[in-house]
């Protein structure tokens, strides 16, 4: 008889449950529950379209903002669609640019240190490790103090963070002065001197000239190295593998390039991604079922049938960037790849952040208002962001000055989700095989888990 574990899952934003099921001493399939329902997409109908830039910036703590942008750039889709012209200053692009940035490399930098590497504190010397140790470790005390030190340039063009609402169509509410940003621009530095320092353990220049993992092991002291050594010591690069399909659905300035690969890469198209219901408890049409077969809060997310993975990886992957190539090419989707890639993104977008400081002119508008009140209009939108988990998309219907529909899908249920008929989803499918229960979580948690996203 298969032996069946059940577990809710600590140091994951959110809750998830895992249930796994074992035979010989191997795991032969894995749920993985959201066991929540909070009704986001029920909230919004009949609200006035703005009222989704205060409200969906709350369902989530962590990437609120990234909600923020995408109901921001879905309002102003309609717009576009109705035939009225939305001009958005480059001083409003700068801004919205480095604040989501920001809140990209907060999560980096928390989930690194907070929930990845106290897990290798079960498997190595606890003493060689206790720089990591949680709320102990000065290590794990630092990364707390750094990734707050970053948010507070969300707070000085946003007004506060989390749960932002400074965007919205035509631009920011906000008029940042030259001290403001050179006060930013003071954070990011000391940020990056602390990537360098700390995490890669060599100057950023350097660093970015890297295209092999002998390469950088050679070169870097770091946490990072010290990360791949342990994963490599416990087999972790060569363990994790999903289906090696990636998405990534936005562009990110220069940064990141929108695409789909799978051998090959192509363009995204949002008309071939649909949400399949089979195992969730909500419904296609919004309402509920409880059969039994059913077992997640969360829908699951296909492009053309198939389950893609979302995220850092994805976005080095479809942005051709060559280290990660490289390392797909050797060790495919793994633990190893899935984390560093992730970490990779802090230093890119520190750099990218204090270039787009540097850009703002402050005698630009940051606001042109619009030619018509959203009120007036009517039409659908869609709002693509790369968040910090991976590709998030909003879709909005307007009708007679209220929002008639609203639907999310986040990164989490692209990664997290319940299988559908075919597929298991990609989370699911890397911890089949494991032969450790601890293996299974830390695979879940290298795909950055947040339930409070999986059911919106």
């Amino acid at each position: 008889m298969p032996e069946i574990t059940k577990t809710v899952l600590n140091r994951v934003e959110g809750e998830i449950t895992l249930k796994l099921i074992w035979e010989n001493d191997v795991i032969k399939d894995a749920f993985i529950i959201a066991p929540n329902f909070r009704g986001f997409e029920f909230i919004l109908e009949g609200k006035p379209p703005l009222d989704a830039l205060v409200i969906t910036p709350r369902i989530c703590g962590i990437c609120g903002h990234a909600h923020l942008m995408a109901s921001t750039f879905a309002l102003e889709q309609i717009y576009k669609s109705a035939g009225y012209k939305l001009e958005i200053s480059e001083k409003a692009r700068l801004i919205r640019n480095i604040t989501l940035a920001c809140e990209i490399i907060q999560n980096h930098i928390r989930w690194f240190y907070i929930f990845v590497y106290p897990d290798f504190l079960s498997l190595e010397n606890k003493v060689s490790l206790k720089d990591f140790e949680p709320i102990k470790g000065k290590k794990w005390r630092k990364a707390v103090d750094f990734s707050s030190k970053i948010v507070k340039i969300i707070s000085i063009f946003g007004g506060q963070w989390p749960h932002t609402s400074y965007s919205l169509p035509g631009g920011v509410m906000c008029e940042p002065t030259n001290m403001e940003i050179v006060s930013a621009v003071g954070i990011v530095d000391e940020v990056l001197r602390y990537f360098e320092e700390d995490i890669i353990g060599m100057n950023i220049e350097d660093y970015l000239q890297i295209t092999s993992l002998r390469e950088f092991i050679n070169k870097s002291s770091g946490d990072l190295a010290t990360f791949i050594k342990l994963s490599k010591k416990f087999h972790l690069h060569k363990t994790g593998r999903a289906y090696n399909r990636f998405i990534s659905v936005a562009d990110f300035d220069t940064l990141f390039c929108s695409g789909i690969t799978s051998r090959k890469k192509r363009l995204f198209d949002i008309k071939k991604v649909k949400e399949v219901d089979t195992y969730s408890y909500l419904l296609k049409d919004k309402s509920f079922s409880f059969d039994k077969k059913k077992y997640s809060w969360s829908k699951a997310v296909r492009y053309e049938g198939l389950p893609y993975e979302t995220g850092p990886l994805a976005r080095q992957i479809n942005s051709e960037n060559q280290l990660f190539l490289n390392l797909n090419k050797k060790l495919r989707d793994s633990y190893l790849v899935r984390i560093w890639a992730r970490v990779d993104e802090i230093g890119k977008l520190l750099v990218f952040v204090k270039n787009c400081l540097k850009k703002i002119n402050i005698k630009e508008p940051s606001y042109i208002k619009p030619v018509k009140d959203i009120k007036e209009l009517e039409g659908e939108g869609y709002g693509l962001v790369e968040a910090a988990r991976g590709s998030l998309i909003h879709r909005v219907s307007v009708k007679e000055g209220k929002i008639k529909d609203y639907n999310i899908i986040t990164p989490s249920v692209w990664n997290l989700g319940p299988r559908c008929r075919k597929y298991l989803s990609p989370a699911e499918k890397a911890i089949i095989g494991q032969k450790s229960e601890l293996t299974a979580h830390m695979i879940l948690r290298s795909f950055d888990v947040c339930s409070v996203c999986t059911t919106h």
